[in-house]
């Protein structure tokens, strides 16, 4: 998943960073933050640019930051990565031997740390030695973790901050799980008005322990359900 499957619904509204304001960084107002966190774009992408490079590293929006924007997407990206178009076999083997390497050299014979990096799945020190990022565990769960599909019915929607709030069946029939309102409208075609109270389908990781822990994958339109469903007068228990 790149940027351009999710947009600014009226275009970026450019913010200049302005220090001391956010009280999580130095970078940024704290108006600027709120929107950062809410957009894919990030806080350097919703400033001119002129202040760009100054809130480029902005933890409050980076993708390694839990619950941002930038960090769903980059979870999406990552395990559509692994599921669908997994790494080469010698990158693959690189990636768990950084993951499995305590003090001694990792083997590079076929020269993957530059894949590796391109991905963000690793790293190097000062040094020079190499080592897994978050995103290079994430991409190995994915890898490792049993996915299924499950219906997904959208509650409720946000336009404002770009989510919906939905029900993943297959990991909890009552709890509620954010999902980016961008990647329902590019999956399925819909339009965010039409979304709530829409059954869908998709792929899930639904063994997952949290709900910011799922990640959907393959959103599709539920065929109609059989009567009764929506009505109430079946339940799943039945």
């Amino acid at each position: 998943m790149t940027d351009d499957d999710f947009h600014e619904p009226f275009g970026p509204l450019y913010e200049r960073p302005k220090s001391k304001e956010c009280p999580n960084c130095s970078c940024c107002s704290a108006k600027l933050c709120e929107r950062g966190r809410q957009s894919t774009m990030r806080c350097s992408g919703l400033t001119d640019t002129s202040t760009m490079q100054l809130a480029s590293g902005c933890p409050c929006s980076a993708e390694t930051t839990e619950g941002t924007h930038a960090w769903r997407a980059a979870r999406i990206r990552i395990t559509r990565h692994a599921t669908e178009r997994p790494l080469r076999t010698p990158a693959a083997l690189l990636l768990r031997a950084l993951d499995s390497a305590e003090s001694g050299p990792v083997k590079d014979p076929e020269d993957m740390l530059g894949v590796l990096k391109a991905y963000g799945y690793a790293a190097v020190t000062e040094d020079g030695k190499p080592f897994i990022t978050a995103f290079g565990w994430r991409y190995l769960a994915a890898r490792a973790e049993q996915r299924f599909a499950t219906p997904v019915q959208v509650e409720t929607v946000d336009q404002q901050a770009r989510t919906a709030q939905a029900i993943v069946v297959g990991w909890h029939p009552e709890r509620a799980v954010t999902v980016l309102l961008d990647q329902l409208v590019a999956e399925t075609g819909l339009k965010a008005e039409e979304l709530p109270g829409t059954f869908l389908e998709a792929d899930a990781n639904c063994r997952a322990e949290s709900a910011d822990d799922i990640v959907l994958t393959k959103i599709r339109i539920a065929p109609d359900l059989p009567d009764g469903w929506t009505d109430g007068s079946v339940t799943s228990a039945e």
